[in-house]
């Protein structure tokens, strides 16, 4: 019986070094994110508050309001704008999203993330994550549509932007006669 219980001893006690030494291991991983910064150029750090942030905001939020004249600003000259694979410059775009608003009401986004890429090789990306939504002005209808896009960021302005959701729905709310 003695043996039995040196040996339940032995065995618990083991065991809280086992779970022991896995809890110090994992915590040394969770306080060593140092060793997993790198200098590649693709490597870098992430911001979700920073001057860039603030611009997409700003331009997520003169869509909404159907003022992108205030939206235009963030844009240098000569920007390029991929809507899907679609290539027009900024401009044209800004003026595309505004047309928007003669087929929809209560355009709206939710769901959204937004965050900057400070890159290595120096270059800057915002990438935002949202929901669109939109009540058709002919049949009542709301429809959804979850999109992403990013703005390349040069000197304090964007000069290339890519928005990539599906618009099927979108354009058949647009087309209803």
């Amino acid at each position: 019986m003695k043996n039995i219980s040196i040996f339940i001893i032995l065995f618990l006690f083991s065991s809280c070094a086992v779970n022991f030494s896995i809890g110090d291991s994992s915590k040394s991983e969770e306080n060593s994110n140092e060793s997993l910064k790198d200098d590649k150029p693709m490597s870098g750090y992430i911001l979700d508050e920073d001057k860039y942030t603030a611009m997409v905001d700003q331009f997520m939020s003169a869509y909404r309001k159907n003022d992108m004249s205030s939206a235009k600003e963030i844009f240098s000259e000569g920007a390029v704008f991929w809507i899907n694979d679609t290539k027009m410059f900024a401009e044209d775009a800004v003026n595309a999203f505004g047309e928007g608003h003669k087929y929809f009401d209560n355009i709206n986004h939710s769901d959204v993330y937004n965050a900057t890429m400070y890159y290595n090789d120096n270059k800057i990306y915002t990438n935002v994550w949202y929901k669109w939504s939109g009540t058709s002005k002919k049949d009542g209808e709301t429809i959804e549509a979850k999109g992403y896009a990013w703005f390349r960021w040069e000197n304090g302005k964007a000069v290339e932007v890519y928005n990539a959701f599906d618009p099927a729905a979108y354009n058949a709310a647009m087309s209803l006669e």
